[in-house]
């Protein structure tokens, strides 16, 4: 779907157009091999670039083609679970486009008027897309980290859901840092490519701090989370080795009486077997062989101790 909005000095808001006209912003979400036709022909467009807008693997760069600017960027749905999405941006002199293969909540944003900008100004419509891409990521992170520090004070308890659960957040970190790493690059070369107004610069530079932190903010938690995983192990561990060491003791202890009896089962001539108290016997010798294996058993565990 292609949609056309415009907003100049003199428009109170937002307005969609019916078709293209200069100094608007064009909003593509799931094109179909038509659209994408259609655009090449109409804006002279790179096909190529086009349909890697809509691939979700693509890594965040900046082409420079004819004086026109294709920039690739990460998008991210707000709880995180549709993962991340490629987002295209191509900077013209007529007009600014967006391209995504899916609909994304922060151009919503830009749809309903909730953000103040100019279509006519693209720089500026530029910078409030990286910031509301900032934004996004800001507040994703800041989720996760949150979980994840929640589920370090529950390390001694973690089963295989919580593993699960610090598997999957572990996941979206590694997401985020290979999106902010390659952000702060396109930031850094978007710097040395379009020359902006002072006060524009100032706030694609604190974009890259802000990235910057982001990005140091995740490396810090997938080592807390590497950490909060070996200890979860450990705990594991050490309780597996007590159950089997349970198991081990029960076993000896039902083997013993098993083996005795086993013993006095067999159709030879056993010491006492015309005796009445023949059965007494036999639970004494059971009793004594236990006693003999608890004491055995504890100056094992004295001695580990």
């Amino acid at each position: 779907m292609i949609s056309y909005f415009k907003r100049t000095i003199r428009d109170k808001g937002l307005r969609k157009l019916p078709g293209f006209e200069t100094g608007c912003w064009i909003n593509v979400v799931a094109p179909t091999k038509k659209e994408l036709d259609f655009l090449e022909k109409k804006f002279k467009l790179n096909k190529q670039n086009l349909e890697s807008g809509l691939d979700a693997n693509e890594i965040p760069r900046v082409e420079i083609e004819e004086g026109r600017y294709y920039i690739f960027l990460k998008s991210i749905s707000f709880n995180l679970e549709g993962g991340m999405e490629t987002i295209l941006i191509v900077l013209d002199e007529s007009f600014i486009m967006t391209l995504a293969r899916n609909k994304l909540s922060f151009l919503s944003k830009l749809e309903r008027g909730e953000v103040n900008f100019f279509t006519t100004q693209r720089k500026k419509v530029l910078l409030k897309i990286f910031s509301l891409l900032d934004e996004e990521f800001e507040r994703a992170t800041l989720e996760i980290v949150k979980k994840v520090k929640s589920e370090r004070r529950l390390s001694e308890a973690f089963g295989e859901k919580e593993i699960n659960d610090l598997l999957l957040q572990e996941d979206k970190l590694n997401d985020l840092v290979f999106t902010y790493y390659y952000s702060i690059l396109v930031y850094k070369k978007i710097i040395k490519s379009i020359q902006f107004f002072e006060e524009d610069q100032e706030l694609i530079e604190d974009l890259i701090i802000e990235a910057e932190q982001g990005f140091n903010l995740c490396k810090s938690s997938l080592k807390t989370i590497s950490n909060i995983r070996n200890s979860a192990f450990i705990f594991l561990s050490n309780r597996l080795n007590r159950a089997i060491n349970l198991l081990t003791v029960l076993t000896i202890l039902i083997s013993i009486p098993a083996a005795v009896s086993g013993i006095y089962g067999m159709n030879l001539i056993l010491p006492f077997q015309n005796s009445p108290y023949a059965f007494y016997y036999v639970m004494g010798i059971i009793f004594s062989l236990w006693i003999l294996f608890i004491i055995y058993l504890r100056k094992k565990i004295k001695k580990i101790l």
